[in-house]
């Protein structure tokens, strides 16, 4: 008995309607429900077969999710540890030297001495220009 039905025989029980029939409806009106007793049937049976999970089967996808979850936690962190030990290796191989023994102090005191020639070389081609400039000065004012 679809809702329709069932909500049409409450009002003809509380009214007490004799003169209608089982089928017959006292507002003239047709019944609403047009699908038949077997397609209910078969869509109840197509509502039980469907691709839902149970409230089980969700709890327990979640743990594995979860534990799954954790492993990738403990792969990263074991990942980061190992790296950082690297990093305090180095450091340490790097400390143990001291301040004064690099390995690249050969290179310092080439650098030095090359921005030194260029601090030599740049003054001497500005002053130079300025002369330069300052002789073409006097020269138009004179």
């Amino acid at each position: 008995m679809g809702k329709n039905q069932a909500y049409k025989a409450m009002q003809r029980a509380r009214l007490g309607s004799s003169s209608a029939g089982p089928d017959e409806v006292e507002d003239g009106m047709v019944d609403g429900s047009f699908h038949s007793p077997e397609w209910h049937a078969a869509r109840l049976a197509s509502l039980k077969t469907s691709h839902t999970i149970t409230w089980e089967e969700y709890k327990k996808k979640q743990k594995e999710d979860e534990i799954r979850k954790g492993e990738l936690e403990k792969d990263t962190d074991r990942m980061m540890r190992e790296y950082r030990a690297q990093l305090d290796a180095e450091r340490a191989r790097k400390l143990a030297n001291g301040r004064n023994h690099s390995s690249s102090k050969s290179d310092r005191k080439k650098d030095r001495k090359d921005k030194d020639l260029k601090k030599r070389s740049s003054r001497k081609r500005k002053v130079p220009f300025a002369c330069n400039f300052l002789l073409l000065l006097s020269v138009r004012v004179f």
